[in-house]
């Protein structure tokens, strides 16, 4: 059986002349991190005299139409847009066929005697839903065919959106057009490269702002400034992710992408125009930082309240933290947009991936904590020593946690425990702080040494749900 192909060959010859044309245009980008953008565009058109229609073509397949502007920068006052007609059916052979319905073309398809043979007949279209059906000498046939020779392209069909414009021009016949609209599937995201040196006690920081297009239109030599914050928006459409640059010389810069305040937001404008072709990633440098310090942390948290019914060892994980403050006399000091940071630790000439971590936005002076992974040779161990219900909604409740730190090293650990309600916790062997109205955190010093005696934590709690 054939290959089910269907083909329009007639379909560059039949085109509008200039279909495919460029108008001289400016544009600018404001992107957005939720996959929206705001384009506006200027064109240098030519306007039909009077009452008319403009056609303008080059429009993403992901526009908004509803949130499309039209002005005349040349003649404000004798433009006037009556109407708009938003055409978004595409050029498809699909799209093709349906529109050839009830109509001719030329299907190729198996002449029935040979093996390889094919012949061409004139087929009227008669359904198009499931397996199309045409009729040929008077026969409905349903069956493989090889491609389809369509005799013209419909009006209606286009290779991209169009928008048909009524207008009133009392103004000159040339005029630059303004347009602005939203249009999905235009982002931006953050990647960040931090890297530390073996202690994890110093950082330099590289920042990346990655744009993806998949509006299936080119942006050529466009401003470009980038929105940091969460503008309110209907629907969101989150984009696939792209590609991390490599790291670069170290230096104290935000120059490629300078800061400005927008409302409750942040505007970084790239410092230079920009070209963003449909189905492209470009990765453009943002900020370049000298070293500053960094802080290592393990942190271990876990729910103080137990079931009742637990009665052994709960091994529970050691998350190893970094953070840094966003200072500016370390060469920081402007607001952070939200991204993937990736740590890399450098051990004279070899580099080693630590882990990578959303990084939330930070502000200027705030402190940019990331969770990289897994503490490897710290272990805690829970057991229930103790379970009680004092009232209807009252528990107390004891626990042993031993603690082991296999490193050859003393290691600081932090240890939080999540408990709900008004509590007290009594009997602790270790000093501790209400770190939240939640959560009880101590602080304990590990000595080194896999051969010896884990640390024991024991306290009581009691706690009023």
């Amino acid at each position: 059986m054939c290959k089910k192909i269907v083909a329009a060959f007639l379909l560059i010859g039949v085109l509008p002349l200039g279909a495919f044309a460029k108008d001289d245009a400016l544009v600018a980008i404001t992107v957005q991190q939720n996959g929206r953008s705001l384009v506006t565009e200027q064109r240098s058109l030519d306007v039909p005299k009077g009452a008319g229609t403009l056609t303008l073509t080059r429009l993403p397949a992901t526009i908004e139409p509803e949130t499309l502007q039209i002005t005349s920068k040349t003649s404000s006052g004798g433009f006037k847009v009556l109407d708009a007609t938003f055409e978004e059916e595409l050029l498809t052979p699909s799209s093709l066929l349906r529109r050839h319905l009830g109509k001719n073309v030329l299907l190729r398809i198996p002449d029935g005697t040979t093996r390889d043979g094919r012949v061409q007949k004139t087929a009227t279209v008669l359904s198009v839903d499931e397996a199309p059906l045409f009729l040929i000498d008077g026969s409905v046939y349903s069956g493989p065919y090889e491609s389809i020779v369509f005799p013209e392209v419909p009006r209606q069909l286009s290779p991209a959106p169009r928008l048909l414009v009524g207008v009133d021009n009392s103004g000159p016949a040339k005029q630059d057009i303004e347009l602005s609209y939203l249009v999905r599937e235009l982002s931006w995201n953050m990647d960040y490269v931090l890297s530390v040196n073996k202690d994890a006690t110093n950082g330099q920081l590289s920042g990346w702002a990655r744009i993806t297009n998949k509006t299936g239109v080119d942006y050529a030599n466009a401003r470009i400034e980038l929105l940091a914050g969460e503008p309110r928006a209907l629907q969101q459409n989150l984009m696939r992710g792209g590609f991390a640059a490599p790291a670069m010389a170290m230096e104290k810069s935000f120059d490629a992408a300078a800061s400005e305040e927008l409302f409750e937001y942040h505007l970084y404008t790239i410092a230079r125009p920009v070209t963003l072709n449909n189905q492209q990633t470009r990765q453009i440098k943002f900020i370049q930082t000298a070293g500053f310090p960094v802080t290592r942390q393990l942190l271990g948290k876990a729910n103080a309240l137990p079931s009742g019914r637990d009665d052994g060892p709960t091994v529970e994980p050691v998350d190893a933290i970094l953070s840094f403050r966003n200072a500016g006399e370390q060469g920081l000091g402007q607001p952070l947009p939200k991204g993937t940071i990736r740590v890399y630790q450098a051990d004279g000439p070899r580099k080693h991936l630590l882990g990578e971590a959303p990084l939330d936005r930070t502000a200027a002076g705030a402190t940019a904590e990331m969770k990289i992974g897994k503490a490897f040779d710290i272990t805690i161990e829970r057991v229930p020593t103790g379970y009680e219900k004092t009232g209807a909604h009252s528990v107390r409740c004891s626990w042993e946690i031993r603690i082991r730190n296999s490193k050859n090293k003393a290691q600081k650990l932090t240890l939080q425990e999540v408990i709900p309600g008004k509590w007290t916790i009594q009997n602790a062997s270790h000093p501790y702080t209400k770190k939240s109205k939640s959560i009880a955190e101590f602080t304990i010093t590990l000595p080194p040494g896999a051969d010896k005696d884990p640390v024991l934590l024991t306290y009581t709690l009691a706690t009023d749900l």
